[in-house]
This record gives C-alpha cells, sequence and structure tokens, in this order.
C-alpha cells in the first residue's frame, strides 16, 4: 500500500490547482510540524508505563493530522492505537507503536518528497 494515497493527494491538489495558495506547502508544514510533537509525546507517553491515556491522545492527533495530508495507512494504525489504549490491551500496544513509528518515518519522507 502507498505510503500517500494517490486518490486523496488529487483531491487535495485540486482544492489548489495553480498552487496559488501554496496548499500543499502549508500542509506540508503543519505535519512535519504536529509529527514531531507528536512522535515526542508518543515515545514519553510510552516510557511513562505506559500512559494509556498519553498515547491515546497523542495517536488521536496523529489520526487527524495523517489524514489531512493522505497518510491514511498511518490514519488508520493511529485509530488501531487509539483502540487498543480504550480497550486497555497493554500486551498489544508496543508492537503497535513500533509499527505506527515506522509508518510515521515513511509519511514524513514522503510528504517531504510532495511538490
Amino acid at each position: 500500500m502507498a505510503t500517500l494515497d494517490a486518490q486523496a493527494l488529487a483531491n487535495l491538489r485540486q482544492l489548489d490547482p495553480l498552487g496559488r495558495t501554496g496548499l500543499i506547502s502549508k500542509l506540508k508544514l503543519a505535519f512535519e510540524r504536529s509529527a514531531l510533537r507528536l512522535e515526542t509525546e508518543l515515545t514519553e507517553a510510552m516510557a511513562a508505563g505506559p500512559d494509556l491515556e498519553r498515547v491515546r491522545r497523542a495517536a488521536h492527533t496523529l489520526k487527524s493530522a495523517s489524514a489531512n495530508l493522505a497518510a491514511l495507512t498511518l490514519s488508520t494504525q493511529c485509530q488501531a492505537v487509539e483502540s487498543i489504549c480504550r480497550k486497555g490491551e497493554v500486551g498489544e500496544l508496543a508492537a503497535a507503536v513500533a509499527h505506527l513509528h515506522r509508518l510515521l518515518a515513511q509519511a514524513r519522507a514522503a510528504v517531504q518528497a510532495l511538490t
């Protein structure tokens, strides 16, 4: 599966077809800022026990940020982490968050490559 959904990206590009508003650039910058902050928050929340509520909140926020920039696979994984936290399934959390980190790294690279 592609890191960034082609159809979702096409839909975003249709909102600013000539690039006059710099929509993609603005979305890239917002995503990068959010990604850096939320990646740190996830790491710290996992180290704190894990703190399920902090992990859930970070995953929830990242879910929205990633969906806004067509990183739908990452968004889906964030939703899975949220669900694990809500259910209190601590045994599954570490692997799910590790997978989220891998997808986040891929998404950040793909977003940076956008023109």
